[in-house]
């Protein structure tokens, strides 16, 4: 019996013993990463489908609020549009509209919608099984609300760029697409319960999706101790391994086929992106469609508006380049943005 005690009474110091040791880590983790912490005031990343959040006091812009079913966000018009047509923003995973770009381009004389794709109204909670149909209902309103006619630009960031792949190669209405950090590939949800099940659905059915069953077992339990002991979570050996372990038939049946759109195209992608491998797959996008006009800032990261790193009190995240790659490419590519929008938008 005593013996039987004394190892239970090792395995209890063994296990405090651990639990002090990943508490010391996390916390000398926490303060060494402390220049890359969020500020702590109030952000639309804090809730992004919370409307109150969002600056729509815009001087020289209106902006209204859309909540109709599928179709959630912000329609922002000029009071002096001086272009033709509209721009269609979407953001990434983080669950937002990409409003800082949208309201940029207003206030160059755009007029644009700033759209939510999971979240709010009759949306999907989480990004899962989104449905493409959300733009036949934004079809509908630009019919009937849009001041201006004249091309459709749909422009999206990471996850937003693989759901505006998606819209372009199934709807003939979309005339140019701008995409950041694009996906080449349908993948599995990001929702928390951790449900592998596709990221979208058209006309009630499942897109073929890489499973994050694909992956490999040791690039998630690192990922999961990078949560654990606050270091830097990199997401794309994550989806390295997914490519990497999906057969052919697999990839091919994913892929999103970018063949079918025939418009014109914008990517922009950053060479030392941490997120996902953005860079390899704008090859393959690239391949199958040649008017893709590309980008690279070999330097660069995930999104250009970041740091290496995005640090909150529960997580440290990747996104790759530093401060000053990712602001010489932001600017560069803010540039081109507005000189290929002029082209297409200019009456």
């Amino acid at each position: 019996m005593k013996r039987v005690l004394k190892i239970l009474l090792r395995i209890f110091f063994i296990f405090i013993l651990i639990f002090i040791s990943i508490f010391a880590i996390r916390w000398i983790n926490f303060y060494r990463y402390q220049d890359y912490m969020l500020p702590e005031e109030e952000s639309i990343y804090d809730d992004p489908t919370d409307f109150s959040l969002y600056d729509t006091d815009i001087d020289g812009v209106d902006v209204e609020i859309i909540e109709e079913d599928l179709l959630n966000g912000f329609h922002l018009v000029p009071d002096n549009i001086s272009t033709e047509g509209v721009i269609v923003t979407f953001g990434g995973s983080d669950g937002s509209s990409n409003y800082d770009l949208a309201k940029m381009l207003a206030e160059e004389g755009y007029e644009v919608y700033s759209l939510f794709f999971f979240g709010p109204g009759k949306l999907p909670d989480e990004l899962i099984e989104v449905p493409l149909e959300l733009f036949d209902d934004f079809l509908a309103y630009h019919l009937e609300n849009s001041q201006s006619n004249g091309p459709i630009t749909v422009l999206g960031a990471s996850k937003g760029a693989e759901l505006t792949l998606n819209l372009a190669s199934n709807y003939d209405e979309i005339d140019n697409i701008i995409l950041y950090a694009p996906s080449a590939y349908s993948f599995f949800s990001l929702d928390q319960r951790n449900t592998d099940q596709s990221s979208w659905i058209y006309k009630e059915q499942p897109l073929p999706y890489l499973s994050s069953r694909n992956g490999n077992l040791w690039e998630t339990v690192k990922m999961i101790g990078g949560f654990i002991l606050y270091y830097p979570v990199k997401y794309n050996p994550v989806y390295e391994a997914v490519l990497d372990g999906s057969s052919e038939t697999d990839l091919e049946a994913a892929r999103i086929k970018v063949e079918n759109f025939a418009g014109e195209g914008l990517i922009f992608v950053g060479g030392d992106d941490l997120m996902w491998p953005a860079e390899s797959m704008t090859n393959v996008i690239k391949e199958y469609n040649d008017q893709m006009e590309v980008h690279l800032y070999p330097e660069a990261g995930h999104l250009f508006i970041m740091n290496r790193y995005m640090g909150t009190p529960d997580a440290l995240i990747a996104f790759g380049g530093n401060e000053n790659t990712n602001n010489e490419a932001f600017e560069d590519s803010n540039a081109i943005l507005f000189e290929r929008l002029a082209e297409w938008h200019t009456p």
